[in-house]
């Protein structure tokens, strides 16, 4: 079995013996965002309300703005404005960027506790993702209850939102873990992720569905962007618009898998060497 598969393997094994660890440590960096505030963890789901009325405010009620070309049957479902639209691809982007910004910096962040504690490298960093990720889920259960409420939401979309949430994890898990070793060797990498993200956002359809785009080739760059049959599983099951081909489907979760067993291999092989980097 290879190096990648051995650490893969283990990764479950090793998260199980730290637990307890990998929970406090998860709600530490949960904690952290509102410490001191008097709301605490209650400004979350405010700060996401007021963005989700902005949207709908400027973009349904003053804009007018229609989407189309997302495949939906508007005799089941109501149609999607473009408030909807952009939350349903923003939040799960935000979420990603958001980890990824935090995974290059969280062992520098945490120099003194690697320096001085013994502990596998990979749950200091999936401990600090876990409450990351708490933090976005709010923002998330905020979108599910509106896409229902307004009758986007139906009982047969439901597995579509899984499967997406599930690719969505997979790969935030491999890219957190790549990024924190890259972190550590390289102190200007967070910068290059940040740039990386922008390019990324521009490069798949969380602002404009894809039906949009009629260079050939520049629909070729968004579609090879893992982004692109992400968000169209997820809001496959929030709007009801037409799901990836099960090619892109496979093809997502291909990349996932590897992504995490590269970076529970290269943290394996490297974890003696953090706390001499940072």
């Amino acid at each position: 079995m290879t190096r990648h598969a051995l650490a893969l393997v283990r990764l479950p094994g090793t998260l199980l013996r730290h637990r307890f660890l990998l929970r406090q440590l998860a709600w530490r960096a949960f904690a952290a965002r509102h410490a001191g505030s008097y709301l605490g963890w209650l400004w979350t789901p405010v700060a996401t309300a007021v963005q989700f009325a902005l949207y709908m405010v400027v973009f349904a009620a003053i804009l007018q703005i229609k989407v189309e070309g997302l495949g939906i049957d508007v005799a089941r479902r109501p149609a999607v404005g473009f408030g909807v639209f952009l939350i349903t691809g923003l939040v799960p982007f935000v979420a990603l960027a958001d980890v990824l910004q935090r995974a290059t910096r969280v062992f520098r962040a945490h120099a003194s506790l690697v320096q001085r504690v013994r502990m596998p490298a990979e749950v200091l960093v999936l401990g600090d993702v876990a409450g990351t990720l708490l933090h976005h889920a709010i923002s998330f259960a905020l979108v599910l209850a509106y896409c229902g409420w307004r009758g986007h939401l139906a009982l047969a979309g439901l597995p579509w939102v899984a499967t997406g949430i599930a690719l969505l994890l997979l790969w935030i898990l491999g890219l957190a873990l790549c990024a924190s070793l890259l972190g550590a060797f390289l102190p200007d990498i967070a910068e290059v992720v940040g740039l990386a993200l922008q390019v990324l956002f521009y490069a798949a359809p969380i602002v404009y569905p894809l039906a949009l785009v009629r260079e050939p080739m520049v629909r070729a760059v968004i579609e090879a962007n893992p982004i692109t049959p992400l968000l169209g599983i997820l809001r496959a099951g929030l709007v009801g618009a037409a799901p990836p081909p099960a090619a892109a489907i496979l093809l997502l979760l291909a990349g996932g898998a590897l992504a995490l067993a590269a970076g529970a291999a290269a943290l394996s092989r490297w974890r003696g060497s953090i706390p001499d980097l940072v």
